[in-house]
């Protein structure tokens, strides 16, 4: 079949993978972002393209397939928003031998530079910026991509032989790929999340561990030691562990440095980034760069001049003496957990809510941090209600959202650090975490305009 006969691609093949792609016939399947960059690098090789969307809103866009079941395609490229497993029109192409592959199989096939990928329940984001960061600072010619927001495809073909790529990758796109392989591939840590979409943990966990499924001898895997889950996710030969404990080898934190394979690289008090996860994620950083000859002081200009994500652990601003923090984008109980460590110290108001997915909250209230009330909010309202309420902390509850963060404003006093970090996605009420995390710088600086 077309693709097969890449896999593991050289580097040498790419050129004749873009010549045999002229008069193709492709189906893309999702026409989110990552669908609608893979037709443009489609259309910009004269392959015939056409696409299929579970959403009807597509239905009149020119280039929409509305049987694409009962056509003949020469492979079919799919979006990491459409389900793999279970779907039906996937299964009708694999009956009749259709090649299917994932968004980062295409774009991978098609870069030239080194791959760097990135995966785990959480910290993917702040580990791939601050990766980005540290090889920019050490004079590299990187580019930022994948779950992040900027599809793998989008940037692929701008890549050289001198490019490093930093790719986000999540369960989504991981879900559908075949070919898909990175020089250097990371799994920062492995918890309960989309429960929803995989059926069970053990499921997610499989997903995830198709990172390695395509490694070469001369590649490189690191994993968390310290995570239960994501230490067990291969056994492939060329592994390298980070710790925040001593190993004899490995990268590893001891008295206040870091270390790689026993030389000190950093110091922890440059470290500008709040909680122990923050620690994993540099150690992580820092075990990744290693591979890429970046010196002690490149990686400590880097770290220390870095800023957290967007609505992730962002302090908003200080309004009548209440710190308002920004954590919309901890959707899972595991992130919202690392965060509440973050600020534990803080006197804390603890907004939860919004789209959950099959996941227990007890992780989180089983621990009895000090939180003086949590507010809970949208459609896991009562599930986190309930929850709490069994670990005997004060509760509020609201169906709306604004409702939520306007009555955090009223009970809270000077001193005290009203946090959202929802540990649920944002889709019961808003179009992304980001636009639940804007609503909520709005909210809180609303009687000031």
């Amino acid at each position: 079949m077309f693709w097969q006969q890449f896999c593991p691609l050289e580097s040498n093949q790419r050129k004749f993978i873009l010549m045999r792609l002229k008069n193709k016939k492709v189906l893309v399947y999702g026409l989110g972002d990552s669908g609608r960059a893979v037709i443009k690098v489609l259309r910009n090789h004269d392959a015939y393209v056409s696409f299929y969307d579970d959403n009807i809103k597509y239905f009149e866009y020119v280039g929409f397939e509305r049987n694409p079941q009962n056509k003949q395609y020469d492979f079919v490229v799919v979006s990491p928003g459409i389900k793999c497993i279970g779907n039906k029109l996937l299964a009708e192409f694999e009956k009749k031998n259709i090649p299917v592959i994932s968004e980062i199989d295409f774009a991978y096939l098609l870069c030239k530079g080194k791959v760097i990928a990135v995966t785990g329940t959480n910290g993917k984001t702040t580990v791939c910026m601050l990766t980005h960061k540290i090889l920019k600072t050490a004079g590299y010619e990187t580019f930022l991509c994948g779950n992040i927001g900027l599809p793998f495809s989008a940037i692929c073909e701008k890549t050289t032989k001198k490019s490093v790529v930093v790719c986000e990758v999540s369960n989504f796109q991981l879900e559908c790929s075949k070919y898909f392989r990175a020089d250097v591939s990371c799994v920062l840590n492995i918890k309960p999340d989309h429960l929803d979409r995989h059926g069970s943990f053990e499921e997610y966990k499989k997903t995830k561990s198709k990172i390695a499924q395509n490694l070469k001898h001369k590649d490189v895997l690191i994993l968390n030691l310290d995570d239960e889950n994501a230490k067990r996710i291969s056994n492939f030969k060329h592994t390298q562990y980070f710790s925040k404990n001593k190993m004899k080898k490995g990268i590893y934190v001891c008295k206040d440095k870091i270390y790689v394979n026993k030389k000190p690289v950093l110091k922890t008090e440059s470290i500008t980034l709040k909680g122990d996860k923050n620690l994993e994620n540099v150690l992580a950083c820092v075990s990744i760069c290693s591979h890429f000859r970046v010196t002690p002081n490149d990686m400590a200009r880097a770290v220390s001049s870095f800023s957290p994500a967007d609505h992730r652990m962002q302090i908003v601003g200080v309004v009548g003496g209440v710190k308002y923090v920004d954590d919309s984008k901890s959707t899972n109980v595991a992130s919202t957990v690392a965060c509440v460590e973050a600020f534990k110290n803080e006197s804390l108001i603890l907004l939860m809510g919004g789209l959950g997915k099959d996941i227990d909250y007890a992780e989180l209230f089983s621990l009895n941090f000090p939180i003086k009330e949590v507010i809970c909010f949208g459609h896991d309202r009562e599930k986190i209600n309930a929850s709490a309420q069994k670990y005997a902390y004060r509760t509020a509850i609201f169906e709306k959202f604004a409702d939520a963060v306007r009555y955090s404003k009223r009970i809270a006093e000077e001193k005290d650090c009203v946090l959202l970090s929802p540990a649920c996605a944002s889709f019961d009420e808003f179009s992304s975490y980001a636009e639940r995390g804007e609503i909520f710088k709005s909210l809180i600086f609303e009687d000031m305009k």
